[in-house]
């Protein structure tokens, strides 16, 4: 008998352990949630598709819970999971520098006071939609994460598997060939 509650003992423990990880896996997902949302709408991705991969983040990191010791861990761990998902999302729709336009959009319209204004800022943002359209993704992912989430390049590098010195040199050529297109396109950097 004392045998049976001892493995009824160690079977609850376990059981409370596996539950403990999984909770303390979906706090940090909570905690971050802001900073995952942030990846979504610098990835360009609409209100609904951000559901959908925020979704799908929090079902992978249920299945994950537990297997990493640190938060830090967990957290690079959930932005490439967040990251990897919006460029899948990407692919499948080919939508992205719509749904990137629509955001900027948005954004302008709501600062536009005049219909002149409001006129410029339209062709401005289609503008630097096209310019935006031509960056490679090696280019654009860490402009996303650096401007977007306001992560430093230490960061964006443990996300990305790069070290912080590519990571700052993609940076560079990004920022120069966006403002040598958008100088070519009539609008001063």
């Amino acid at each position: 008998m004392n045998e049976k509650n001892a493995d009824l003992e160690a079977e609850a423990s376990q059981t409370a352990g596996k539950r403990s990880s999984e909770s303390s896996f979906v706090d940090i997902f909570i905690a971050e949630l802001g900073r995952f949302k942030r990846i979504i709408a610098g990835m360009g991705l609409n209100a609904s598709d951000a559901e959908d991969v925020l979704q799908d983040v929090s079902i992978q990191a249920l299945r994950r819970a537990g297997k990493y010791q640190t938060k830090e861990d967990s957290v690079r761990w959930l932005i490439k999971v967040t990251i990897n998902r919006c460029l899948m999302e990407h692919r499948r729709r080919r939508t992205f520098c719509r749904r990137a336009s629509e955001i900027l959009k948005r954004r302008a319209e709501t600062k536009a006071d005049s219909t002149a204004e409001k006129v410029i800022v339209a062709e401005e943002l289609e503008i630097v939609r096209k310019s935006l359209q031509e960056l490679d993704e090696t280019l654009l992912t860490p402009m996303v994460l650096r401007y977007f989430c306001e992560l430093n390049s230490t960061e964006v590098g443990e996300i990305l598997g790069l070290s912080p010195s590519t990571v700052r040199s993609r940076l560079r050529e990004a920022r120069m060939i966006l403002a040598k297109r958008l100088e070519e396109r009539g609008i001063e950097p």
